[in-house]
Formats: structure tokens, C-alpha cells, sequence
């Protein structure tokens, strides 16, 4: 569960971004992989809103991956 930092309220979880003109999901992947089909992805950026004051929070799906990444 995640709370807003402005308004200390459980946020809306796990929506969608989506890339306007393709329609695709947004990734986020190690930077000697772009241009190639990425073998470390790190997941789909996942979104939070506030239903009190509409503030947005981005967070990666895989957590796990940066993690294994980062040691």
C-alpha cells in the first residue's frame, strides 16, 4: 500500500503507462542495452495517483531485477 506524501491517504496502484503515440508500455532497461531487444529488463514503470490531490508517483514493477542488478 502507498500513501500520498501530500495528503497521507492510500493511492490508487499498479495503472499503466502507456506511450501515446504507439501505444506500448514504457520500460526501463540498462543503458549499454538500448537499441538492442534488452535482456536486463528492469519491468514496466507502473503509476500511483492520489484520489484527493492527484499526485503522481512512478515505480518500477521488478524490483527484484534493480536489486540483483545493484550487488
Amino acid at each position: 500500500m502507498r500513501k500520498c506524501i501530500r495528503c497521507d491517504i492510500e493511492m490508487v496502484e499498479g495503472l499503466d503507462i502507456i506511450e501515446p503515440m504507439h501505444g506500448s508500455k514504457l520500460k526501463v532497461t540498462r543503458p549499454e542495452t538500448l537499441g538492442v531487444i534488452p535482456k536486463n529488463n528492469f519491468g514496466n514503470m507502473k503509476a500511483s495517483v492520489c484520489p484527493k490531490c492527484g499526485y503522481v508517483e512512478i515505480y518500477l514493477s521488478r524490483l527484484d531485477k534493480i536489486q540483483q542488478y545493484n550487488r
